[in-house]
């Protein structure tokens, strides 16, 4: 007879694990807050040897538990503990402030340790005998909230009891946590989808309404310089030529600027065009060194073309080639000081791949900053100049696009060298 008893335990054993197993199974897929005390009303409360229950989630600001699920049986009753301050004199409160289990194994025990709640439980009770299991759901570093088991009679949990309620409490704890941080990270993606949206439609709005007044000022100062090219030898018309060129340097530059505004949300978006065409090295480094050469003089830094003539012809996209040492080289000319010198360059590596260098003699860069170097909008502690931080991430864009690649070397105090390639199409 004994052994019938004993075989009846070890079945029932057997029967609560799986259910257990089950609901823990359940937890760790679950989606959403929502699911996690509707799995354990549904299943775990039984599973537990329970009558009913509930699940309490801790606000953020710690002040306050509120309900999220009952059992359908008390539902009305338990409306009294939808929200429950933390500074209450209940077990409930007392588990959050604590993160420390509490048993409570008679009615008479419950009215004796907490009398201050006593007449608020009675309301809910169905039945005079009952016990109640509280059980702190508590994350890596934080109380989460409550699970409360009841029992319809006394001294209903076992020690070995115990180890079961602390399993599934942990379990429903670590199914909050992940859903928690997924949440967190799937609103801080959507947030900064939004915001580069929005930055896309702002840069798109800005450039197109700049271009006209710039066209019209880009010109008139072509307009100047004409005049002063059909004047000769008188001083005023010769300055006047003088501020015209500066003014349509100035603003190719800031024409430029605009160009990388649209570039830029060119290559967040993945429609950079690139038109590929036979071209000689040596055009690539003569364009740059045309368009910078004034300016360079203008602050008394030398600009320096160093590459062979021999260098060999490939298919690449001359304006966007051009367009990537230009942003190089505007960045070595606001960091190289007067007397410095910059020097662009191409060279023919074993293998055949041509690599395109600007090499300037400014302060140089930390070890810890060059790899950040090309992200977007990533500016230098150390930067004592103005700069948007698009440059050299639309210049990584490009050369992506070619299939290249783009890196920088430096050591403080002995300048720069910026190095890229750029893959013709075969």
């Amino acid at each position: 007879m004994s052994g019938d008893v004993e075989g009846d335990g070890e079945v029932r054993a057997m029967q609560r694990m799986e259910q257990l197993l089950d609901v823990t199974a359940r937890l760790a897929g679950s989606s959403t807050l929502d699911a996690v005390p509707e799995i354990v009303i549904e299943q775990g409360i039984a599973a537990l040897g329970g009558a009913y229950g509930g699940m309490w989630f801790l606000d953020v600001d710690g002040r306050a538990l509120r309900l999220r699920a009952v059992s359908g049986r008390v539902g009305e009753a338990a409306e009294r503990w939808t929200v429950v301050p933390i500074d209450l004199d209940a077990p409930l409160a007392h588990v959050a402030r604590t993160s420390e289990p509490v048993f409570v194994q008679s009615l008479a025990e419950y009215a004796a340790r907490f009398p201050a709640s006593y007449e608020r439980v009675r309301g809910t009770l169905t039945s005079d005998d009952v016990t109640y299991a509280m059980l702190p759901l508590v994350g890596k570093t934080t109380a989460l909230g409550v699970l409360v088991v009841t029992y319809e009679r006394a001294n209903a949990i076992a020690a070995g009891d115990r180890a079961y309620l602390a399993m599934i409490a942990r379990q429903c704890a670590l199914a909050i946590e992940r859903i928690r941080l997924h949440d967190a990270e799937r609103t801080a993606r959507l947030d900064a989808e939004e915001a580069t949206r929005a930055r896309e439609e702002i840069l798109s709005v800005v450039s197109h309404d700049l271009r006209n007044p710039l066209g019209t000022i880009l010109m008139g100062a072509s307009t100047l310089m004409q005049l002063g090219d059909a004047a000769d030898g008188d001083p005023k018309t010769a300055r006047v030529r003088t501020i015209a060129e500066r003014i349509h340097r100035q603003s190719e530059r800031m024409a430029r600027l605009i160009d990388d505004l649209v570039d830029f949300a060119g290559i967040q978006a993945g429609v950079l065009t690139i038109e590929r065409r036979p071209t000689a090295p040596g055009a690539v480094l003569a364009a740059v060194h045309e368009m910078f050469a004034p300016i360079a003089q203008e602050r008394a830094v030398t600009l320096v073309v160093d590459a062979p003539a021999e260098l060999p012809t490939i298919e690449i996209d001359l304006d966007r080639a051009v367009q990537v040492i230009a942003n190089l080289v505007a960045n070595a000319l606001k960091v190289t000081a007067k007397r410095g010198q910059i020097t662009v360059g191409a060279a023919a590596q074993d293998g055949g791949e041509l690599v395109f260098s600007v090499r300037d003699t400014g302060p140089g860069i930390e070890p810890e900053e060059l790899s950040r170097l090309f992200e977007r909008f990533w500016r230098s502690k150390n930067a004592h100049y103005k700069g948007a931080g698009l440059g050299l991430s639309i210049a990584r864009g490009i050369v992506d696009a070619h299939g290249g690649r783009i890196w920088a070397e430096s050591q403080v105090g002995a300048g720069a060298r910026f190095q890229f390639t750029l893959v013709p199409r075969r």
